[in-house]
């Protein structure tokens, strides 16, 4: 394995496990917090859920500048469809199973957001935050579409830009978007974009080491947010905090990163999705315990449980579904080529 590529994917499955625990300690300490009447406003000003999303969603930016250098349309489609939609289902059934045996079944209803389209509702009875893979599916639609349109890599990062100035523009004229149940027609014009913007032009700059788009993402979101209130000053700050992250994640030196939290990252996915189900079957069962006991319940079943689905996920996705993918196209398969490679091929 070259050393670049390396450093670059145990930083940002090391990321990736950090951010997951982040929305598991949101949830765990909230419910818990409810379960015994305790006070959630000041943690929740603290937005580490908020925050480990918002890392996710650079991070995705930032791989899919990796995964539209080389691969073609089918084959990005697929790899997409293949990586989402399995895991997710597979979550679906396993909130069904949990929450059933808590005696709070989902109502399973027609509604198209289940399917990852915005349609302005969720269905929020299976408490798997699916939310967050409508904007996921959203934004690898628009990098399809720029894929089979064959754009070269720099038109991509300055219509990214681009974007991004639509975005602010619609938040300075006043349009607002409801961040959890946009519709299709809401959706792009969501503040919350921007991270996916942030991630995709600022790995675009690493591998090309053309940073003008990057820099002039920078300079139009800090002037707009600052002096016309186009992104808010907290996911402004948000933005700052979750790009560095994933920077330094990206060029930190392997011996640097554990190899066991670098470990848990591949499991992140699984723990995402399945977590949120765990901790709500135990916080309607509330046992009446004191606020610690249900803390260490709740993160606890939810880490394990999570993490245990997260393997589950992982190992049937490298068994049956990435190959299934593999098989069904023919365009080259995506081979996470090092910063040196793609900087060559640019030259």
């Amino acid at each position: 394995m070259p050393n670049n590529e390396q450093r670059r994917y145990l930083g940002l499955q090391a990321l990736r496990a950090i951010a997951a625990l982040l929305v598991v300690v949101q949830h765990s300490v909230y419910f818990s917090c409810l379960a015994t009447g305790a006070d959630t406003i000041s943690f929740r000003r603290l937005q580490l859920g908020t925050t480990g999303v918002f890392i996710f969603f650079v991070i995705s930016g930032a791989v899919m500048a990796l995964a539209t250098t080389n691969e073609g349309p089918r084959s990005f489609a697929l790899s997409r469809l293949t990586r989402i939609y399995p895991a997710y289902f597979l979550a679906l059934g396993l909130a069904y199973v949990v929450l059933s045996t808590a005696g709070q079944p989902p109502t399973i209803t027609p509604d198209a957001s289940l399917f990852l389209l915005p349609t302005g509702d969720l269905n929020s009875t299976f408490n798997v935050p699916y939310w967050t893979l409508i904007y996921e599916m959203q934004f690898y639609a628009l990098l399809w579409l720029a894929v089979v349109c064959r754009t070269s890599h720099t038109a991509r990062m300055w219509l990214a830009v681009c974007w991004a100035v639509v975005i602010l523009v619609s938040g300075t004229s006043g349009i607002a978007v409801p961040v959890l149940n946009p519709t299709a027609i809401q959706i792009p014009f969501s503040g919350v974009n921007l991270f996916f913007v942030l991630g995709y032009v600022m790995a675009s700059g690493m591998m090309t080491r053309d940073w003008r788009p990057f820099f002039a993402l920078v300079l139009l979101t800090s002037v707009m947010s600052l002096y016309a209130n186009a992104w808010s000053q907290s996911y402004l700050g948000l933005g700052v905090l979750c790009a560095s992250a994933v920077f330094i994640s990206i060029w930190i030196e392997a011996g640097f990163v554990p190899k066991w939290l670098a470990k848990a990252g591949d499991y992140s996915y699984g723990l995402y999705l399945a977590h949120l189900s765990i901790v709500f079957a135990i916080y309607k069962a509330a046992p009446g315990w004191p606020l610690w006991a249900m803390i260490v319940a709740t993160l606890s079943c939810g880490l394990l449980g999570g993490l245990a689905f997260g393997r589950l996920e992982q190992w049937l996705y490298r068994k049956y579904w990435r190959p299934i993918a593999k098989r069904a196209n023919r365009d080259r398969e995506f081979s996470a080529p090092d910063l040196a490679a793609i900087r060559s091929d640019q030259r």
